[in-house]
């Protein structure tokens, strides 16, 4: 008996598992049961005769089929939006509202804007640079359709990658090595600030925060003065001003990147696409 095609919602439900880091997580992404999502991956496995998922370890790994089968679910799924825009001969119109903080929309927004209206020219993006903090309950509340965010828990959104902070600023700051750190921080509630805070608490000396603001441009012009040195994101600290490692300066984390969207637009095909050119934009820039 001839096997059953993959479904395309199958293939969407797979993506999402991939990038959602769990079924659980993907179930609140899609909107779906946890029982409709395990069904469509089953059924993928049957179709494919293996199975996609290493369902030994605690963490959702792909198989040797599971990584083949992400290469071409990405092309299937792209393909077929392409084919509905281009044959249907209607193209996207409409308008969408996208949030990113600032040190994220230095590195990342100008090529998923770029790449985004050269595919959907007729489609008005909205653009609102605020902290996560601020993000996250305009998401929820129906205010904002999408959002890339610093995740505040593991199930948070999409999982696009990981972005470490550094140290930014000049020697002058931390000259006095025994005194209290002089620090320029991220705003309160911020989980970038949490994780700073609670490494900071164990420096011998302490530390003082000369600088509070959930916007970059300040952060960055403390670090240049010498005042004070600020934690910032890889992504958009300058090249001179991040600072070698020191025995003053205790090792930062990361930052965990999302992209999540409103339940409202869940089923907005505009929404849709979007999020797949965020997702293929931090995938082209790891």
């Amino acid at each position: 008996m001839a096997k059953k095609d993959l479904e395309i919602q199958w293939l969407r439900t797979f993506i999402s598992v991939v990038h959602s880091g769990s079924m659980t997580a993907s179930s609140r992404h899609l909107s779906r049961s946890q029982s409709a999502i395990s069904m469509h991956i089953k059924n993928i496995e049957e179709v494919l005769g293996t199975t996609v998922f290493n369902r030994e370890t605690k963490s959702i790994q792909l198989t040797p089929a599971g990584h083949e089968l992400m290469k071409y679910a990405d092309s299937i799924l792209k393909i077929h939006a392409q084919a509905i825009h281009h044959v249907s001969g209607n193209e996207q119109r409409g308008k969408i509202s996208l949030g990113i903080p600032d040190d994220y929309a230095s590195y990342y927004l100008p090529s998923i804007l770029r790449s985004f209206t050269q595919r959907y020219p007729q489609v008005e993006i909205s653009l609102l640079c605020e902290p996560s903090s601020q993000l996250l309950p305009k998401i929820d509340s129906g205010e904002l359709d999408v959002a890339i965010i610093t995740r505040d828990s593991p199930s948070r959104g999409i999982f696009l990658t990981s972005e470490p902070l550094v140290w930014a600023g000049t020697m002058a700051a931390i000259r006095l090595e025994h005194a209290p750190l002089p620090v320029a921080m991220y705003e309160f509630g911020s989980e970038a600030r949490k994780k700073i805070t609670h490494i900071l608490d164990a420096l011998p000396g302490g530390y003082r925060v000369m600088y509070n603001s959930p916007y970059i441009a300040g952060q960055i012009a403390v670090a240049e003065s010498g005042l004070a040195v600020s934690v910032l994101t890889r992504c958009c600290a300058p090249a001179h001003l991040i600072m070698s490692p020191h025995n003053a300066l205790p090792d930062l984390p990361v930052l965990d990147i999302a992209v999540v969207s409103s339940e409202r637009q869940k089923e907005n095909i505009i929404a849709t696409l979007l999020i797949e050119e965020i997702i293929t934009t931090f995938k082209t820039l790891k």
